[in-house]
């Protein structure tokens, strides 16, 4: 079955990166999606924070798993979080890949960020699920900018729904190191992913 994926990642300093996931076999299969041309998304986002969002929504549309690309930067970046976030209002499949140790044109390799699912999170009270997020692991948590106290209808991805309280999504979702291997356990992963959230 086809899995198409959409990548979220921290534009400016990791579309190279990004651009060598991008051309694993499984992709040219399987189609991807958060390529978008970057003139677009700018103009989107100098418009207002409504018209980028329906945008990024727009892009999502028909992926099955959204595979966030991680470097230096990309846990802090606001939308990253926002396509986080979406994808559990949309129950897509979620996982991550750290892209730092992948050089960009000119040879240079980058540092190991912090985890975004360390900073996105779910808030449960009773059967009510809310996104929550945080600046840094040390930080308390509060609800998106986003998305506020908007309540999440479905959870696909465990068994059960999440403990009481707020939970970093790291205890839900995987985070994989791409290595020369990789080319070849991409799509192993964003099969397990889709599979989590029920496709």
């Amino acid at each position: 079955m086809a899995r198409r994926t959409f990548f979220s990642f921290h534009y400016k300093p990791d579309v190279q990166r990004a651009q060598v996931v991008r051309k694993s076999q499984f992709f040219k299969e399987n189609g991807d999606a958060g390529f978008y041309d970057a003139s677009a998304f700018e103009r989107a986002k100098n418009e207002n924070a409504a018209a980028l969002r329906r945008f990024l929504r727009e892009e999502i549309q028909g992926t099955s798993v959204i595979c966030v690309l991680i470097g230096a930067e990309t846990a802090s970046r606001r939308w990253v979080r926002f396509e986080i976030s979406q994808a559990l209002f949309d129950n897509r499949g979620l996982m991550g890949v750290r892209i730092h140790s992948i050089a960009d044109f000119d040879g240079n390799t980058s540092q190991a960020g912090d985890n975004p699912f360390d900073l996105v999170g779910v808030y449960r009270k009773d059967d009510v699920l809310q996104v929550v997020e945080r600046k840094a692991v040390s930080d308390k948590w509060t609800y998106t900018t986003d998305f506020g106290k908007e309540e999440i209808k479905k959870w696909p991805y465990t068994a059960n729904l999440p403990p009481t309280g707020c939970t970093a999504l790291s205890r839900f979702f995987s985070v994989h190191n791409w290595s020369s291997s990789s080319h070849a356990n991409i799509g192993p992963w964003i099969e397990a992913a889709a599979k989590q959230a029920g496709y």
